[in-house]
């Protein structure tokens, strides 16, 4: 297992392997050749890694990069290297290179000129069929498949991998050609060369099939043992089999709370445990296989194939045999972690006719029980098939809002119960699509999480809102203190460089921090404070104050709250819709003020809309106020009119005692 990657200083050594790259996209060529540079990359292996890679993975490899962009272009360049004496070892080619040959075309005419050239095919999991390929060109121990986006050790495990075995091979090569010569003299050493090759030859095809940290198969070898299972499907009736594709449950959290060595122990374990929940079979009579499999697909998913199944029930079986195990904690680096897995299920009665058919809609009935609640188990049907086309097709048009762009953000002013005078405005996004019309958060701030798309969504939104509060500090005076809060989601407060956007974004807009407040739902501070402490602390350095929205609703809320410097707790609107008609959510109001002044931070009521709301509030010396019946969100340039309308920023507090 590759277990990190370091920076060292650079040395004058020469290039020890010549790569090609072949793809259309210049982004590809970028990634490759950053991950490549192997003279600053240094690459440590624990003892199991070590023995999989062998002992020459250590070595520090430096590799030169040529680009071609298509495959006419690369072919031209393995002929040129190999007449100037300087052939490439090895040649990273996308799947697809329009215009001209596609990869499999390509590999082919780089195989006639030069039939040692080891080729990685970049591709995304739904990118490829295997089968074609393998059908065009012939099993061979030179082609390996690589999933995009690139994974860096992935990229260097395979990189060293694969120049060591072309070395060894190249090498073994003129060896054989002196030995030729020196037959008689040196049939000794012949033979002892014969078996180093023979060694390498089964590394490097146990090493191409096998996960490195759990020693299971992978991705490779699992879809090659499914292929012939739905190939056996189809010319034997009755024959019936079951994927079941597993993902941990909250596996991030363990990892960020217990470190990622920890991370690898509780998938090893994992490993373990799913194996010991597969059927045994003494023979395999006219089977595939005869015996079920566990592979390590990726990060911290698996697949379990299960052979000649009687019906779904056995299926089912094994998933639950799989939840009863995970019920005893286990033991990670001195501290007991329990664990969940969400599994979903395909059975081979849906006739399909690729095994990456099969894993994809194992794969979406999985994601089905991770929405359901986790820890469950969903048998994938049709219906999830079109759900999950249609969620592809929310995501395309999601990515083509952000290029055009069809977002814009609205302002809802938030008012001091005290004075009537607006503190400032909550940005609020929303999507204008030409198929939809008006699109509220709720109907794609989800999908954009899940997706990742919220991290440039969220980059935009903060930078517009900076430079909309700056106009405004121009046209009504930087006195009116106008201030501005922005959401920010998990997935976004868990980039690395957020602290550091955060503070770039304050300088190129020339907004001091202290108009900006960051809105974080409670839930997103709460989940792990060990690490969310510290980062908005750093924030605060930077003048930005920090808002908990929606208290109340989260968990263990009181017992993790004076561990951060928080500004402002925001009540969920929740309580104060119900608080005149319902005793304890006006207990709990009132509890959740008393503890936000104890802990000298402001309170905000959500969705305060009556007159009588607002005079509750006041009564129980609520600081502001945010909803409809103060104003509702508008865009900016109703915003200017409202404030240019509003003397001194100042609204009646109609039903309030203004105290």
């Amino acid at each position: 297992m590759v277990r990190k990657m370091k920076h060292l200083k650079k040395s004058a050594k020469h290039a020890d392997f010549r790569l090609l790259i072949v793809a259309d996209n210049e982004a590809t060529h970028a990634d490759l050749k950053r991950l490549l540079r192997t003279e600053t990359l240094e690459i440590e292996l624990d003892d199991d890694g070590a023995t999989v890679l062998g002992r020459s993975g250590l070595n520090n490899s430096k590799f030169e990069t040529d680009s071609a962009f298509q495959g006419q272009e690369g072919l031209i360049r393995l002929q040129e290297a190999r007449d100037a004496g300087k052939p490439y070892a090895l040649a990273f080619i996308d799947i697809r290179t329009p215009p001209g040959w596609d990869a499999v075309e390509t590999i082919s005419h780089l195989w006639e000129v030069d039939p040692d050239l080891q080729i990685v095919i970049c591709t995304a999991f739904t990118d490829y069929n295997w089968n074609g390929i393998e059908q065009n060109l012939g099993f061979s121990g030179n082609l390996v498949l690589l999933k995009k986006p690139f994974d860096p050790a992935e990229v260097a495990e395979v990189a060293h991998a694969l120049t060591e075995k072309w070395s060894s091979a190249r090498q073994a090569q003129l060896r054989q050609e002196e030995l030729d010569r020196l037959v008689d003299e040196r049939t000794a050493q012949l033979h002892s060369v014969i078996k180093a090759l023979k060694s390498a030859k089964e590394f490097a095809e146990t090493a191409a099939l096998q996960d490195s940290l759990t020693k299971l198969p992978n991705r490779r070898m699992f879809e090659s043992r499914l292929s012939l299972a739905i190939k056996h499907a189809e010319r034997t009736p009755g024959y019936l089999c079951a994927l079941l594709y597993l993902d941990v449950d909250r596996f991030k959290v363990i990892n960020d709370n217990l470190g990622h060595l920890a991370g690898d122990e509780l998938l090893i374990e994992l490993a373990h445990i799913l194996e010991s929940c597969l059927r045994r079979s003494p023979d395999s009579g006219d089977r595939p296989s005869g015996e079920d499999i566990v592979a390590r697909i990726g990060g911290d998913e698996f697949a379990i194939f299960l052979d000649n199944i009687r019906d779904v029930s056995d299926a089912l079986r094994i998933s639950d045999r799989i939840s009863e195990k995970l019920k005893a904690p286990i033991l990670l680096r001195g501290k007991e972690t329990s664990i969940t897995v969400s599994i979903g299920v395909a059975l081979s009665a849906s006739h399909y006719a690729t095994a990456d058919n099969m894993m994809r809609d194992a794969d979406t009935a999985m994601y089905r029980a991770k929405v359901a609640g986790r820890d469950g188990c969903v048998l994938f049907d049709e219906s999830m098939h079109i759900h999950a086309v249609e969620r592809l097709h929310r995501e395309s048009e999601m990515r083509q809002a952000i290029e055009q762009p069809e977002f814009f953000i609205c302002y809802q002013p938030i008012v001091s119960l005290v004075y009537g005078k607006i503190q400032l405005f909550e940005a609020l996004l929303r999507w204008r699509s030409p198929a939809r019309g008006i699109v509220l958060p709720a109907d794609f701030i989800p999908l954009a999480e899940e997706t990742g798309l919220i991290v440039p969504i969220g980059a935009w939104v903060l930078r517009e809102a900076c430079l909309e509060i700056c106009r405004w500090h121009q046209r009504f005076g930087a006195e009116a203190c106008l201030s501005v809060g922005v959401n920010i989601s998990s997935r976004q407060l868990w980039q690395p460089d957020f602290v550091a956007l955060v503070k770039q974004t304050l300088h190129e807009t020339g907004l001091d921090g202290q108009f900006l407040r960051l809105e974080l739902a409670e839930t997103v501070a709460m989940d792990s404070p060990e690490r969310t402490a510290p980062m908005l602390a750093e924030l605060q350095q930077l003048g930005v104050r920090i808002s908990i929205d929606d208290f109340g609703t989260g968990y263990s809320s009181l017992k993790h709250l004076h561990r951060f410097s928080v500004d402002t707790l925001k009540i969920d609107r929740s309580f104060i819709s119900h608080m005149e008609a319902d005793e304890r959510n006006l207990s709990i109001v009132r509890s959740i003020i008393s503890l936000a002044h104890s802990l000298k931070m402001v309170v905000v009521a959500e969705g305060a809309e009556t007159g009588e709301q607002l005079a509750m509030l006041s009564g129980m010396n609520c600081d502001c106020a945010q909803g409809h019946f103060l104003a509702k969100p508008m865009e900016s340039a109703a915003v200017e009119e409202f404030l240019s309308a509003t003397p001194g920023f100042r609204l009646p507090l109609a039903g309030s005692n203004g105290r």
